[in-house]
């Protein structure tokens, strides 16, 4: 009878073991599933603020653009105000910007497009009107 119940308690046993190696085995399998959704969802996380970094990079490479084309007119604008006749002094103070801004527009543009200005300068005060300043570049109207 010993070897009997011996023999019972093995299976038993065994029994047990592989009941209990299955639901382990079970949740390994959801752990591994569950892992896998989290390496998904922060690659996903990650995917998406990189290609949200790639297009505000292009959006601000096009907005750097666009402002320098706008520059661009403003200073032609300027240049425009030149040719009519106006003073350096009287462009600044229309435009709100500093002396030397409006300057840095006129001494940047070649002598051949410009108009009347020989004239301009003869009556211009000296103190202000006149010398050499190189182009300021990027200013916005706050120098003054």
């Amino acid at each position: 009878m010993a070897g009997k119940t011996r023999n019972t308690m093995i299976v038993q046993a065994r029994r047990k073991t592989e009941e209990l190696a299955a639901k382990r085995r079970e949740r390994e399998a959801t752990l591994q599933s569950l892992a896998t959704d989290y390496h998904a969802a922060t690659m996903m996380a990650e995917a998406g603020v990189e290609e949200a970094e790639r297009q505000a990079a292009e959006l601000i490479a096009t907005a750097k653009k666009n402002a320098a084309a706008a520059m661009d007119d403003a200073k032609e604008t300027v240049r425009k105000m030149l040719a009519t006749g106006e003073t350096r002094q009287g462009i600044a103070e229309l435009l709100d910007v500093s002396v030397s801004y409006v300057r840095s527009i006129d001494v940047a543009t070649p002598k051949k497009t410009k108009t009347g200005t020989d004239s301009e300068l003869a009556g211009a005060p000296e103190s202000e009107e006149s010398g050499s300043v190189g182009v300021v570049s990027g200013h916005e109207g706050s120098d003054h």
